[in-house]
């Protein structure tokens, strides 16, 4: 499937709010290439958004493609999810793009669905964007090693940078 028709069905899914099921993750061990599970934990998930999330699940959607998904329902501000989505320099080579091009399709086609235009976060990986979108919220950061896509359903944007702060760090 082209690259671009991939990333809009992943954010439109992403906006649906659908949960992810929970899938067996197989990761060999001494592997070195990061994935989603390396980048952000529930741990870090808690730290930033809040307690009351629950797992589910790491999903590889394909060579190089990695997602973590979480969701809380109910409480104070009812249904929220989060979604991390990591692209690691495999993806991205067989997209034949470079990092920086993959970076701007993945930003450039979350502007086309969006409420609004991107908002750079300076200072955050090598150069990071806040999407808005309502009621979710989407920030792409670009890494050394990779692209990570955050998607948030019900959270603040001070909640999605802290995750794409959290995410850029090495």
């Amino acid at each position: 499937m082209p690259l671009v028709p991939l990333i809009v069905r992943s954010f439109l899914v992403a906006l649906s709010g659908l949960a992810v099921p929970a899938v067996v993750w197989a990761q060999s061990s001494g592997a070195t290439t990061p994935t989603c599970t390396s980048l952000f934990t529930a741990a870090e998930l808690a730290q930033t958004v809040g307690e009351g999330f629950e797992d589910m699940g790491p999903k590889e959607r394909s060579p190089g493609e990695t997602e973590c998904a979480w969701m809380a329902r109910g409480g104070s501000k009812g249904f929220q999810t989060v979604s991390v989505q990591f692209y690691d320099l495999r993806a991205i080579k067989d997209a034949n793009q470079t990092p920086a091009a993959f970076y701007e399709t993945v930003v450039s086609g979350a502007e086309g669905m969006a409420s609004g235009k991107r908002q750079p976060l300076p200072g955050i990986g090598q150069q990071a964007a806040f999407v808005p979108t309502d009621p979710q919220a989407l920030a792409v950061v670009l890494r050394k090693d990779g692209v990570a896509r955050i998607v948030g359903n019900n959270i603040s944007k001070a909640q999605i940078t802290a995750i794409t702060k959290a995410i850029a760090a090495p």
